[in-house]
């Protein structure tokens, strides 16, 4: 009788028995395989805990995926990927540099966006000055900028950008305290 293997369980179960050896308690062997090869690498060369990066990853992964996709469970209930995280360590665990590591394409998508938002905007108003037989549209419409992240923001601002951003946004401070003190934050006059 001759039994199959899969490469990839090996390698996975392997990564988790070094981890465990490490004194690392995150199951690494139920990420993908790129996304554990990124996270033991990043672990050897900068030296981020596992677990912090491995969360972090996750929760860049659900960001990735948004409102695109969703699980069905038990016949009726659609779960999307949306996760919640707060790494809690002491002061020097090295917990900010994972997070920025992890989330580091989404700023870079974002810093794009914002550039051509800019330039979208700046036409939308210079359309808006012309005369209507020198508009390219009768009624230019305002661009939207399109963003994975906020992170400072009034709960009125966030509804704007979630309500502009429906395949999902996530809300990133690099502090706890941050994102408790945006709860009570209003704008002038409300």
């Amino acid at each position: 009788m001759e039994m199959s293997v899969d490469p990839m369980l090996v390698l996975g179960k392997a990564i988790d028995m070094s981890v465990k050896m490490k004194g690392g308690e995150f199951p690494l062997g139920a990420m993908p395989l790129k996304i554990q090869r990124i996270i033991r690498e990043a672990n050897e060369c900068y030296g981020f805990p596992i677990d912090y990066l491995a969360g972090a990853m996750l929760v860049v992964l659900g960001l990735g995926i948004g409102n695109t996709h969703f699980a069905r469970l038990k016949g009726k209930w659609d779960e999307s990927a949306i996760l919640f995280m707060a790494l809690v360590g002491c002061p020097g665990a090295c917990k900010s540099h994972p997070l920025n590591f992890a989330i580091r394409p989404f700023s870079d998508l974002d810093c794009k966006a914002t550039q051509e938002y800019t330039k979208a905007y700046a036409e939308y108003e210079r359309q808006k000055e012309l005369p209507m037989k020198e508009r390219t549209e009768a009624r230019p419409v305002p661009p939207v900028n399109k963003r994975y992240l906020i992170s400072d923001a009034t709960p009125e601002a966030m509804l704007q950008i979630h309500s502009e951003n429906l395949r999902g946004i996530t809300m990133w401070n690099d502090e706890l305290a941050g994102w408790f003190k945006n709860f009570s934050r209003y704008n002038k006059g409300s």
